[in-house]
């Protein structure tokens, strides 16, 4: 196993910074300045480090609250290895067949972002773990735990011989933690990215959920709704197409769903679970859920709520008019 537990460290802007991507609009999460990385076994030994400071070329002034977290200064990252060359030999380093863990997922997306900023393969690496997703099955998260990597070090009683937010730093850190989980047997049983998404969609264990699909490698948000290979649903009971409604309600951050009608078999729901797991696709998972009366009320009550507000958001705008 060519495991490769990293951190990184990134600089942003004093104002937000979009980019092209195929067309889209994306915003960039940050501009990587600082990489640790450590090549482990299953069991959690070391086998290799990876530690570079880099010179960023987009947010070139330090922001003053990561100068304060990290510790880092201008004069470091002036005299760091251009991002672009950093992150070559980081490729070189890791292999073309590194397989990725991080504490969290917030690291992967922002590599992603950058090695395609910096005319890199962006599909690099194809597989990365939640580290502390592999935590939380065999030390299940307590009310008022944090899940922040300095907590579940203290949680767990390792030293803190060293501060944390260097990029080598943290990622040695992780594998003191990853020392003291059943890793290799954790990392076999990881879902995939269509399971993790179906798991994040089908929470109701009171509901009867059907024609559960995946989309995958989407560029716009708005997909779900605008797309009709993607909203265009049939009646699982008669096979009807359904009609759509217009209206679609919030479910969680990244949760949407509306109404679809069938003139034989009444309401289902159509469900949508979003995610932008590398920082540049859009994922969706898809189902259709069978109304009960206590779902169809709720949702008559919040389709009611939503449709006043956009009734004086019109109002106000012809005013202003």
């Amino acid at each position: 196993m060519n495991l490769i537990v990293f951190d990184l460290e990134w600089n942003i802007g004093y104002q937000p910074k979009t980019f092209r991507y195929h067309g889209a609009e994306l915003t960039l999460r940050g501009e990587i300045i600082q990489i640790g990385a450590v090549r482990i076994d299953e069991s959690g030994d070391i086998l290799d480090t990876f530690d570079m400071t880099l010179r960023p070329r987009i947010f070139r002034k330090l922001q003053h609250h990561i100068a304060k977290v990290t510790g880092l200064s201008q004069g470091e990252i002036d005299a760091g290895v251009p991002v672009a060359d950093g992150l070559a030999e980081f490729m070189r380093w890791a292999g073309p067949d590194a397989v990725f863990a991080e504490w969290g997922l917030d690291d992967v997306p922002v590599l992603k972002q950058n090695l395609f900023l910096c005319g890199l393969d962006e599909r690099w690496p194809a597989k990365w773990y939640d580290l502390q997703r592999v935590f939380l099955q065999s030390h299940p998260r307590k009310e008022g735990e944090g899940m922040t990597l300095e907590s579940v070090v203290d949680r767990m009683g390792i030293e803190k011989d060293q501060a944390f937010h260097n990029a080598l730093v943290d990622a040695l850190y992780t594998v003191k933690v990853c020392r003291l989980l059943p890793l290799g047997e954790a990392l076999r049983a990881y879902p995939d990215e269509d399971q993790l998404l179906q798991e994040a969609l089908l929470t109701d264990p009171a509901a009867s959920y059907y024609d559960v699909q995946i989309f995958r490698d989407r560029l716009e948000h708005d997909d779900y709704k605008n797309d009709p290979a993607l909203c265009s649903v049939n009646c699982p009971l008669c096979g009807a197409a359904l009609s759509v409604g217009e209206i679609w309600l919030k479910r969680g951050n990244t949760g949407y769903y509306t109404e679809a009608k069938c003139p034989r078999h009444g309401t289902w729901f159509l469900r949508f679970k979003l995610s932008r797991r590398d920082g540049l696709h859009w994922s969706f998972a898809r189902c259709l859920e069978a109304a009960r009366p206590e779902t169809l009320e709720k949702w008559e009550h919040q389709k009611a709520r939503m449709e006043a507000r956009l009734r004086r958001k019109e109002e106000k705008q012809q005013a202003e008019a």
